[in-house]
Formats: C-alpha cells, sequence, structure tokens
C-alpha cells in the first residue's frame, strides 16, 4: 500500500490549535522561521525560567505550564514576556498587553503547546550549549 497525498500533507502541515482571545478565534501555528531570531534575543530570561521549571524539559504533565508560572513570568520579566509572547502568537504587543489576564494565560499555554518541540529539540540545547562555552557558567575545576 503506497502513502497517500493527505498523508504526506499532513506529515508536512505543522499542527496548530484555535484559542480564544480578546474576543477573537486565533489560530496558533509552530513559529515561523523568520520569527525565531526576535524570539530568542527577547525570550531568553523567560525560556531559562520555564527551563528551570520543566516546563521545557519535564515529561507529562510537567510540560504545561500553568497559571501560577505565567503569572510568575509576568513579574520577574514581563516586557520580555509580553513581547515574546506577541512574536509567538503573531499578536501585536498592544495587544498582548491590553488583553484580559486570562485571554494571556490561554494564549501563552497554546502557544507553549504548540511550540514544545521546538524549543526542547532546538532552543533548550542551544542555551545549554552556550552556557558551557561562556567563562565562568558551569562547573569549574577545583583550586585546591
Amino acid at each position: 500500500m503506497t502513502p497517500s497525498v493527505s498523508a504526506d500533507v499532513d506529515v508536512l502541515a505543522p499542527a496548530s490549535t484555535s484559542v480564544a482571545f480578546a474576543g477573537m478565534q486565533l489560530e496558533i501555528l509552530p513559529i515561523p522561521a523568520g520569527r525565531i531570531p526576535p524570539l530568542i534575543r527577547t525570550a531568553r530570561p523567560v525560556i531559562q525560567a520555564l527551563i528551570a521549571n520543566n516546563v521545557l524539559t519535564g515529561e507529562g504533565d510537567e510540560l504545561d505550564i500553568d497559571v501560577m508560572q505565567i503569572v510568575e513570568l509576568i513579574g520577574d520579566h514581563g516586557e520580555q514576556f509580553f513581547a515574546a509572547l506577541s512574536i509567538a502568537s503573531g499578536v501585536g504587543l498592544a495587544d498582548v498587553e491590553a488583553a484580559a489576564i486570562d485571554d494571556v494565560v490561554r494564549l501563552t499555554q497554546k502557544c507553549v503547546r504548540v511550540n514544545r518541540d521546538f524549543f526542547t529539540k532546538n532552543v533548550v540545547p542551544l542555551l545549554a550549549g552556550m552556557a558551557r562555552q561562556l567563562p565562568g557558567v558551569g562547573p569549574t575545576p577545583s583550586s585546591s
């Protein structure tokens, strides 16, 4: 039996989902290649916090970001968080900042779920590699 054309398209087509946001229904797609550089630059502290909380490196339910983690990210990295969410979702920054917190939570959760493979397979190893290359970061030899 030969694979059908639609099966090939399913493999190539990115997974997407929709989410209610500010009275609209948005389609959330994996992050397009052109948004990756500004997202990484903008979101580095947010990504590191997600890694520290096992949101991008854990297993099972740990991979879901919960409301308290989102609120903590907003409190600790507000400007970077909103800018990263804007880049990842394609929603304008002013719209993200003006949205109700429940809309921000839903949008964040959907963006993380849709892009989890990208982060776990690409960003986390990249940041880990960068940390190993920076002097003074990571394990150092003992002086004794």
